[in-house]
């Protein structure tokens, strides 16, 4: 385990990223080489040896040191970071990021690695949406439009401090789905784009902009709920489990459907 010099160091940002700065022993590191060699080991074959018997020394010459290590510093700091965001009461939406501040990784060092996540980004609702979504609920609108207003009305009201990170996390999650989508049409990214007349650039620009609106537009219902205790019961779960039996496999989906439901119900009735 790492020693008390050794610490983590970690600092926290008013957008609610925080970035753990942690460094990994070469004791550390020489003990998970070698449960990683011998988890390897059980597993081996090789001419000359049954399954699982060849010696550590063979196992070691037969396969890539690299990708041994590389697993290694994969298992240490998915270590490392589940114990310390469980000791320091860390609530990250995201996969870490993961950066070595002392590349390249060998054995003989001791490795300093910086890990960088977020919580979910606090949100604060002006009281004054409602009185716009009142103004909206009487207009002439179809309503379509006027769902489209409210959230609109949803977004201009409330403040919220976004995590650079988590723009970028689900904007280059979108770009990966734009990459197999157009891949399975037969298109490469840049035809796809040609086509709506739109750079990379352009298009990149695009999905931050939507991606920070929907994150806006989901953390303001959740604040709305919450405010107007809007909650959502196990029979109403239950139900709409048993309507559709795949939402089972997600049932956070199911409660952000519900709740998502009850808070434009409620906005409606304004």
């Amino acid at each position: 385990m790492t020693t008390k010099n050794n610490a983590p160091k970690i600092v926290t940002k008013p957008d609610k990223t925080f970035t753990i700065n942690l460094t990994l022993t070469t004791e550390e590191i020489n003990s998970g080489y070698q449960s990683t060699l011998k988890s390897i080991q059980s597993d081996f074959e090789i001419k000359g040896f049954r399954k699982g018997k060849a010696p550590l020394d063979v196992v070691k010459q037969n396969i890539s040191e690299s990708k041994v290590i590389e697993e290694v510093l994969s298992h240490l700091i998915s270590h490392a970071y589940s114990h310390i965001i469980t000791d320091n009461k860390l609530k990250p939406i995201i996969q870490p990021q993961v950066k070595i501040l002392n590349p390249p990784i060998t054995l003989d060092k001791e490795w300093q690695v910086e890990i960088t996540g977020c919580e979910l980004p606090e949100t604060t609702l002006n009281p004054k949406y409602k009185d716009e979504v009142k103004k909206i609920n009487l207009s002439k609108d179809d309503d379509n439009q006027k769902l489209t207003n409210i959230m609109e009305s949803m977004v201009k009201n409330s403040k919220v401090d976004m995590p650079s990170i988590l723009i970028k996390a689900d904007v280059e999650k979108k770009l990966a789905d734009l990459v197999d989508q157009t891949q399975q049409a037969g298109l490469t990214v840049a035809q796809y784009l040609k086509n709506r007349q739109q750079t990379v650039e352009q298009y990149q620009a695009s999905l931050e902009v939507q991606v920070k609106n929907e994150w806006i537009t989901n953390l303001a219902i959740d604040k709305i709920a919450k405010e107007e205790k809007l909650e959502v019961s196990q029979q109403e779960v239950d139900e709409l489990v048993n309507k559709n039996k795949q939402l089972a496999q997600n049932l956070n989906l199911v409660y952000y459907l519900l709740t998502q439901q009850k808070v434009f119900e409620f906005l409606k009735k304004l």
